[in-house]
């Protein structure tokens, strides 16, 4: 009985696995010995059977390397925003609650040598001190407030030390309290600076300079971006800088809100900064990370 291609092709599969019998074998080789067809068809499934290995590690250190990448990323980002909400959370409780002057609120004590003494009441954790010589440069006017903030009442509950309000010996001509509602200084010691009139103490607008120039770097930046569109390395650099001015008035916002004036602008300062530059940091991971998952879906 002659066997046909179509029965060897049939057994090939049971052959190649050596299951066959025996004698489906010798039938088999016996075929293969003359039909080339099926000899080249045995040999493509030997081929597909035993692929070659590939040895090239390569790949897989690039995306173990990629991974690790993606990894570091995604940690920097998630420190940098827990350091954010830390930051805000810090500022807010840390936040300079400005105490309305009462006779109990500070006490000014002049000693035998001159020097004038500030006690202050268990109330204040902080406080503000700064002078300037008076019109005839014969003494200096002192600039006093107190305040008290969340963290102090609740937490550390220390109150502020005592001061000497002229260490160096300076000759003290007047000391007013000043109010931080808006509401007239208070004279506390020495000559009235303004007999006819009150003396009010403004809080200062410098964050407010500062707010201008960080709206101008962003329309700086859009302007480059739109000029430079067709070039991709301006582009990436130019949103890298971008969000610099774009973290600050984040930070602007999550500190002082919509106001730009300040009577403790040095510490809101520095507060905004702390919010910024994790939040920047954190931006920068992002955008990689986006970038990443970018390439990796185009891929």
């Amino acid at each position: 009985m002659k066997v046909t291609c179509n029965v060897i092709r049939d057994l090939l599969p049971l052959y190649l696995e050596n299951i066959a019998s025996n004698d489906t074998c010798i039938i088999v080789e016996q075929h293969i010995s003359f039909c080339e067809d099926c000899r080249k068809q045995l040999d493509e499934m030997k081929l597909y059977n035993n692929p070659p290995i590939d040895t090239d590690v390569a790949p897989l250190r690039n995306l173990k390397a990629t991974l690790r990448k993606k990894k570091l990323q995604t940690i920097i980002f998630s420190v940098m925003l827990t350091i954010v909400i830390a930051s805000i959370t810090i500022a807010f409780f840390t936040a300079p609650k400005y105490i309305p002057y009462s006779e109990g609120t500070v006490s000014l004590i002049e000693k035998d040598n001159g020097s004038i003494l500030a006690l202050f009441s268990d109330k204040v954790s902080g406080y503000d001190i700064s002078s300037y010589p008076n019109d005839d440069n014969t003494g200096y006017v002192y600039n006093i407030t107190a305040w008290d903030s969340i963290w102090n009442r609740s937490i550390t509950k220390n109150p502020a030390n005592n001061t000497v309000l002229n260490p160096n010996g300076e000759v003290v001509d007047s000391v007013y309290y000043y109010m931080t509602n808006g509401s007239e200084d208070r004279l506390i010691y020495g000559n009235d600076q303004n007999p006819g009139g009150g003396i009010f103490t403004l809080p200062r607008l410098v964050l407010a300079y500062y707010l201008v120039i960080d709206l101008a770097l962003v329309i700086l930046c859009g302007i480059i971006m739109f000029v430079f569109r067709g070039y991709e390395k301006v582009k990436n650099v130019t949103i890298k800088i971008l969000f610099l001015p774009i973290s600050y008035l984040l930070g602007h916002l999550c500190i002082k809100g919509f106001t730009t004036s300040s009577y403790s602008a040095a510490r809101d300062f520095f507060a905004i900064l702390l919010v910024m530059i994790p939040l920047y940091i954190g931006f920068l991971s992002a955008i990689s990370l986006m970038r990443e998952y970018r390439n990796g879906k185009r891929d």
